[in-house]
């Protein structure tokens, strides 16, 4: 009997300590999954699709690097800044960030591990990163740059955006010579044509660290990544639209405006050309001494243009064109190349015209010149933007310049 009674109490000793682990696993709260991060924009869907907005983390890195800045003791001695929007890579919508550019004179005491050991980890909190650390050009002058900005993914793609860039200068606390030292007299607004045909010189002219406006070619192998390059950096990006030459050998574009066309065609080549270069405010045209002197072939061309609200800027292949009169008739804002600079690919040449152009602008007040995307042009530019500001000739985008 007292075997039994010892089973007994045993079994319900048991009962009670499984009776306790159940009521605790029943009241125990349920662990919750780990929250993902959010992403570093907002969605806003609008009838041109979705717009992915970065501002908000942009503005969290500006807040950042000026802390560290503070921290070193370092103010910026000029800043431009700037809101970009970029079409979205293979779906309808945008891509928009604030960005802004600082020139920086660093004291000969201090070290650019000092600098960046200051930035990195307040930027890193903010959802940024120094995205890279190179040589570069500022007002003529050798500087540093520091880029940082935002990296992500997109639909399996990588995105990165610069939302801030610095310039270094360290010369004993000495500025690069600007403009404004000289006295601003006149503008000049360089575009560079062609884009898309080769690689090599996308990077020289997206650093210039001036205005330079690039003008694609639609269908060409590079031409979005010079276009995106370009956005990204904060330039001006139009359409380098090809028109019909009077001589047939000099056309080599895969899809050209022709006097031959009929006004449906012409009309439907423009638009799917507009919507083949990511991000265009305007159009200029590749060529084109033929279609530019037909009136019924320039309204078509125009027309379109118009209503996809571009400027449009003629060439001036040929002196028969009726291309710029029709545009500011027809209302479009408008401008006209006045001298191509490197008709030689002499460095020294491309030199010499430059300068023209800067007795043209300090005689008129302005000159718009087109040159091509060409390394040697890449040079000769770039050598000769400190006599360009010393004349007190400043660099803008072509759209500055329009009538």
């Amino acid at each position: 009997m007292a075997k039994k009674n010892g089973n007994f109490k045993w079994l319900l000793a048991l009962g009670i300590i499984l009776a306790a682990v159940i009521y605790y696993q029943q009241e125990k709260p349920l662990e919750k999954p780990p929250v993902p991060p959010a992403p570093g924009y907002t969605q806003e869907k609008t009838g041109a699709g979705v717009v992915l907005d970065f501002t908000e983390t942009s503005t969290k890195i500006h807040t950042a690097v000026d802390n560290g800045l503070a921290n070193v003791r370092l103010a910026p001695k000029e800043t431009k800044e700037t809101r970009r929007e970029v079409p979205r890579q293979g779906v309808e919508g945008l891509i928009r960030w604030h960005t802004r550019s600082m020139l920086l004179v660093m004291p000969e005491t201090m070290t650019s591990e000092t600098l960046e050991q200051s930035l990195t980890p307040l930027i890193g909190k903010a959802g940024g990163k120094i995205l890279g650390t190179e040589p570069d050009n500022y007002n003529g002058s050798q500087v540093v740059r520091v880029d940082i900005g935002i990296t992500d993914t997109l639909a399996g793609e990588p995105l990165t955006l610069v939302t801030d860039r610095l310039f270094i200068a360290k010369k004993q606390g000495v500025l690069p010579a600007t403009s404004k030292t000289y006295g601003h007299q006149a503008d000049m607004a360089i575009i560079i044509d062609d884009f898309g045909y080769n690689r090599e010189p996308i990077a020289g002219y997206v650093n210039m660290g001036r205005p330079i406006t690039f003008s694609v070619l639609p269908y060409r192998q590079y031409s979005n990544e010079a276009a995106s390059q370009a956005l990204s950096a904060g330039h001006l990006v139009m359409l380098h639209l090809p028109l019909e030459p009077l001589s047939a050998a000099e056309e080599m574009e895969p899809t050209v405006i022709t006097v031959g066309m009929s006004d449906e065609e012409i009309k439907q080549t423009v638009a799917k050309a507009i919507a083949a270069v990511p991000g265009v405010k305007g159009v200029n045209n590749h060529q084109g001494s033929k279609a530019t002197a037909d009136r019924r072939v320039m309204k078509d061309v125009l027309s379109v243009i118009k209503s996809h609200n571009l400027f449009f800027i003629d060439s001036r292949t040929s002196g028969r064109s009726v291309a710029a009169e029709m545009s500011r008739q027809m209302g479009l804002r408008t401008g006209e190349n006045e001298l191509f600079l490197d008709n030689s690919s002499d460095v020294e040449l491309i030199k010499k015209q430059l300068r023209k152009a800067v007795d043209t602008a300090i005689k008129n007040g302005s000159v718009t010149v087109i040159g091509h995307s060409r390394p040697n042009t890449v040079i000769a530019i770039r050598e000769m933007i400190p006599e360009i500001e010393a004349a007190g000739v400043r660099l803008v985008y072509a759209d500055q310049l329009l009538r």
